[in-house]
């Protein structure tokens, strides 16, 4: 598998207008135990439902309008041209400053509904 650098990711939310640095992912899926007293010494298990949750980090902007439970597509894209979209709720802002730093920005977003992955 080749490594791809993270130069060229991008970010897009509604009114969401900072520049970004990074993007993190989190995609799970859920299971419930199956098992009967004849699957032992084993577990089964049945996947159930997914879902999935976001963060973003990125520098302020004055013109940056998105706010909690704002909600919109949400699409994560990795240099390579994949992307990850899906509607999403942005559930928090974080914003931090200091006096020999550039004012940043943390948002987290909770996935609702389908993430749909595209391969480059």
């Amino acid at each position: 598998m080749a490594s791809v650098a993270g130069k060229n990711g991008s970010v897009t939310f509604t009114n969401l207008t900072a520049g970004t640095k990074s993007w993190s992912l989190t995609y799970n899926g859920e299971v419930v135990d199956t098992t009967k007293y004849s699957d032992q010494p084993t577990r089964t298990f049945i996947g159930t439902v997914s879902n999935w949750s976001a963060t973003v980090t990125g520098f302020f902007d004055t013109a940056n309008s998105a706010a909690p439970l704002d909600s919109a597509t949400l699409t994560l894209t990795v240099t390579s041209g994949e992307t990850y979209a899906g509607t999403a709720i942005m559930t928090s802002m974080s914003v931090s400053s200091a006096v020999d730093g550039v004012t940043t920005c943390d948002w987290a977003f909770q996935g609702t509904g389908t993430l749909t992955i595209t391969s480059a």
